[in-house]
């Protein structure tokens, strides 16, 4: 095996043991210099590597914590015990008051990235691949890098654009405009659309195909207010009929959802998601930790079958609580739920939201009723486009929660997060609308600024 793929494996395996992203140093003495693969079984075992190493449950941003921590920044979710997570209910975090901001979002993400770049230059050197398998493996890695970086960017802002496996210039890089990190992100994405094919590499939804990247790129348009592109790239997702919404929703979440875009398969014996084992109590006694705020509950409207699907409650210490129920497997050895990462109900919401600013209105309500419908909800009946953009944000908050922290998202993009949650959050400030980057990172690279803020 050349040292390259050995860096790569000991580097993924031991993602929470390597010393932060921007100044990682190659292991015992490794070779950094990429070679190429010399199988398409060597390569293809690199990049699903890196989608076992998501799902381990120490890489938490992509495993449950980007749905519960911003769950909890917003108001979709509190926890239930005093502690170091009432910064994030409290939207109080400071420049060095929580190192999981590092730990779970930040180093995870800078490290996957690293590991899709150096796949890349490992793809362009490689000449014993098989054409099929070399394009397909590019495509993968570039759309694992624009993943990884629409997260960041939204969390953070400005960050570092590392587009190779030099860690050496990486480790001073300087933070790069958000609008440019968003260009780069888009390109990945179109040039892996064009890359992948209509079918998936393997059986389930669980390696992207090309509407994985579309699935991205028009939530990428969306927040980018490009709302022509948004729609045309949302009407290509629900035209392909690759996908189709489950008319039950207790069933969108099951291993072979029909509307299941790309999921990630679980890996840890006994598990089904992290996310799931977080949430659901232990016992018929234990008590229900990560729980829904009353906001979000009185945002169901009476008979919303969504409400009952995806949401459980106990009684505890003589109180009511209610948490999360979208997956509904603690652990089994029996895999019946895979964790959904894209899926098609977001296309139609995505649709309609380009559509309303685009003043089709009559398209945008026909797409908001559509997920309405499956709830057991009557249309719409807003007429004006302010009514509709409401109707489809109020559409969004519910059909999406406790997914990938697509409310706190919402909030953000669309200048609404102060509005909402000064009044219910004491001590907010409009700088809050951005986490602060890790302050481990700025000390090792004096290159990084601080938000505002902090």
């Amino acid at each position: 095996m050349k040292p390259i793929i050995i860096f790569i494996l000991v580097f993924v395996c031991s993602i929470g043991g390597c010393k932060k992203f921007v100044t990682i140093d190659p292991p015992d003495n490794q070779i950094v210099n990429p070679a190429p693969f010399t199988s398409d079984a060597t390569a293809t075992s690199t990049i699903t590597g890196i989608y076992s190493e998501m799902m381990n449950g120490q890489s938490q941003f992509s495993s449950a914590f980007t749905t519960l921590y911003p769950g909890m920044y917003a108001d979709e979710l509190y926890y239930y015990t005093p502690g170091p997570r009432d910064e994030f209910v409290a939207s109080s975090l400071t420049a060095s008051s929580h190192g999981l901001i590092n730990s779970a979002f930040w180093s995870p993400m800078y490290k996957y990235i690293y590991a899709a770049n150096l796949t890349l230059e490992q793809l362009r050197l490689s000449t014993l691949l098989s054409a099929d398998v070399k394009l397909q493996l590019t495509g993968e890695a570039l759309f694992i890098r624009a993943f990884c970086y629409s997260y960041l960017v939204d969390l953070f802002g400005d960050v570092p654009l590392v587009l190779s496996s030099a860690y050496t210039s990486n480790m001073s890089l300087p933070r790069k405009d958000k609008a440019a990190v968003y260009e780069q992100i888009n390109s990945d994405l179109m040039d892996a659309a064009g890359l992948l094919t209509d079918n998936y590499p393997t059986a389930g939804r669980v390696r992207p195909n090309k509407f994985t990247a579309k699935a991205l790129l028009a939530r990428m348009y969306l927040y980018e207010k490009n709302y022509n592109k948004a729609k045309q790239t949302a009407d290509e997702m629900i035209a392909s009929n690759l996908y189709h919404l489950e008319t039950d929703p207790s069933s969108v979440f099951l291993k072979d959802s029909k509307e299941a875009i790309w999921q990630l398969q679980p890996v840890k014996p006994n598990l089904n998601t992290t996310e799931a084992n977080l949430i659901i109590p232990a016992s018929s006694s234990s008590q229900p930790t990560y729980l829904v705020t009353s906001y979000l509950l009185n945002a169901f409207e009476i008979g919303d079958k969504r409400k009952v699907a995806w949401i459980n409650s106990r009684t505890y210490s003589g109180k009511q609580l209610y948490y999360p129920y979208k997956y509904k497997v603690r652990s089994s050895a029996t895999l019946s739920e895979y964790y959904n990462v894209f899926r098609l109900a977001e296309q139609y919401l995505i649709r309609a939201e380009a559509s309303a600013h685009l003043n089709n209105l009559d398209a945008a309500k026909e797409d908001i009723n559509i997920i309405r419908s499956r709830a057991g909800l009557s249309p719409v009946t807003a007429t004006d486009q302010p009514s509709i953009v409401a109707a489809i944000a109020q559409e969004r908050r519910i059909e999406l929660c406790f997914e990938w922290g697509h409310r706190w998202f919402d909030l953000q993009r669309t200048g609404r997060a102060t509005a909402v949650l000064e009044g219910i959050k004491p001590g907010w400030k409009e700088t809050d609308t951005l986490w602060p980057v890790p302050i481990n990172q700025i000390n090792l690279n004096p290159a990084l600024v601080q938000n505002l803020g902090y």
